[in-house]
C-alpha cells in the first residue's frame, strides 16, 4: 500500500499539527533532562516513520515544517550534512537504558532515494571500539559521552556514539534518534500492540534491574510491556532456553520484530490515532530529524514495506580479550557490505550483477 494515499484527510492532520506547535518537544530544550524517564528509544524510529508519514503526509505547510522536530530537537556536531543529489540518507537509532548510560540497541538505517530500498545494519552492543587511551564496548559510548558533557567537553551524550559508528562502519551519519525502553512501551501501546510469534518460552528474572520476563511460546498479541520484554530478552533462567548466540541471537529477533511491525502498521486506521502517537513521540525521542526532512524523504519513506527492507549485521566475530568478551568488526567485510548495500548506486549494482 502506498502511504501517499493516506494524506487525503488533511483536516485531521492540520489540526493535529497546529495543536502541537506549542508542545515542549518542538520548542527549546532548556527543561529537558537526558536521564529522566522521558527520552530515547530505538525502535521508535521505525514506528515514527511509518506513523508520522501516515499522519502528516504532504499536507503540512512549509511554515510548520521548518521547526517541527519529530521529538526533542537536538543538534550534534558529529553529524554529516546530507549531500544534494547523492540519494543516500543514514539515520542512527539508539535504544538507551533507563539510566542513559548504555545503548544496547544500535542500528544504522540507510534510505536510498534512487532505488527506494531501506537497508538496516545492526551493531552488536559488545563491538570493541577505541575509547580514550584504551578500548570499550560501543554500548558504553553514550555513557562516556554523558560524563564528558558533565565535564564540559561535549554538548550532547550521543556525540560519541555517532563518532564511533562512523568510525567502525566508514559510513556518514546524517540524522540520529535516541529513545529509551519506557518510550518504546508507550509507542507500542499507542499503536495498539503487535501480533508476533514467540519462538519459545522466554523466562528471565533480574531483580537488580527489576526485569521480569515471562513470554509463552506461540502467536500472540504483544502490548507495550510484552514487546519490551521480547526486545530485552537474551538469556533464560536456569532450566529455560535462551539465544544460543547470545546478543547476536537477540539482534536477529529484534530485526524480525521490526519487519513485522512495519508490515502490520502501514494501515489507514492509524491515522485516527495521530494525536496519541505524536504525544508519545514528542515525550520520548531526541533527534535532529524534522518534519521538513521527512517531507523531503517522503518519496522513499512512503514506499516502505517488509519487501524492500533488508536487515544486516555488522560483519565480525566474537573474541575474548583480557577476560572481556568483545565483538570484533571485520573492516574488510564491512567495506564490502558498504559498497554493496550502502552506496548511492548499491541497488543498481546489485541489479547489474543479477543480469
Amino acid at each position: 500500500m502506498d502511504l501517499l494515499t493516506l494524506t487525503k484527510n488533511s483536516d485531521i492532520i492540520e489540526k493535529t499539527c497546529l495543536s502541537y506547535r506549542q508542545k515542549i518537544c518542538f520548542t527549546e530544550r532548556n527543561d529537558f533532562d537526558m536521564f529522566s524517564k522521558k527520552g530515547k528509544i530505538v525502535l521508535a524510529f521505525i514506528c515514527v516513520l511509518c506513523l508520522v508519514v501516515a499522519t502528516t503526509g504532504g499536507v503540512l505547510s512549509a511554515k510548520l515544517l521548518a521547526n517541527l522536530y519529530l521529538g526533542e530537537g537536538i543538534t550534534l556536531a558529529s553529524l554529516d550534512k546530507q549531500s544534494d543529489g547523492v540519494g543516500i540518507v543514514n539515520i542512527l537509532l539508539l535504544g538507551v537504558d533507563e539510566g542513559g548510560m548504555r545503548s544496547d540497541t544500535i542500528m544504522l538505517v540507510s534510505m536510498n532515494g534512487r532505488t527506494k530500498d531501506i537497508n538496516i545494519i545492526s551493531i552488536p552492543r559488545d563491538t570493541r571500539i577505541p575509547m580514550g587511551k584504551g578500548y570499550q564496548k560501543i554500548n558504553a559510548a553514550i555513557g562516556v559521552g554523558a560524563s564528558e558533557v558533565k565535564r564540559g567537553n561535549l554538548q550532547e551524550p550521543e556525540e560519541l556514539s555517532v563518532q564511533k559508528v562512523k568510525l567502525i562502519t566508514g559510513l556518514p551519519v546524517h540524522y540520529f534518534m535516541s529513545v529509551n525502553f519506557d518510550g518504546f512501551k508507550e509507542i507500542i501501546d499507542a499503536l495498539g500492540g503487535v501480533d508476533f510469534n514467540i519462538p519459545f518460552h522466554m523466562k528471565y528474572d533480574d531483580p537488580v534491574q527489576n526485569l521480569h520476563i515471562d513470554l509463552k511460546p506461540g502467536m500472540q498479541h504483544l502490548d507495550g510491556k510484552a514487546a519490551h520484554d521480547f526486545m530485552r530478552f537474551r538469556q533464560g533462567n536456569p532450566g529455560y532456553k535462551g539465544y544460543v548466540t547470545g546478543d547476536l541471537g537477540r539482534i536477529e529477533a529484534q530485526q524480525a520484530f521490526i519487519k513485522e511491525l512495519i508490515q502490520q502498521k502501514l494501515q489507514p486506521k492509524y491515522l485516527l490515532r495521530a494525536k496519541d502517537i505524536f504525544d508519545v513521540v514528542c515525550d520520548n525521542v531526541r533527534t535532529n530529524y524534522t518534519a521538513k526532512d521527512l517531507l523531503s524523504h517522503l518519496g522513499t519513506i512512503s514506499k516502505i514495506s517488509s519487501e524492500n527492507v533488508t536487515m544486516h549485521q555488522l560483519p565480525g566475530y566474537p573474541q575474548t580479550i583480557n577476560g572481556i568478551s568483545y565483538y570484533i568488526c571485520d573492516t574488510a567485510k564491512m567495506t564490502e557490505l558498504a559498497e554493496d548495500f550502502f552506496s548511492p548506486r548499491a541497488g543498481e549494482k546489485n541489479e547489474e550483477t543479477q543480469e
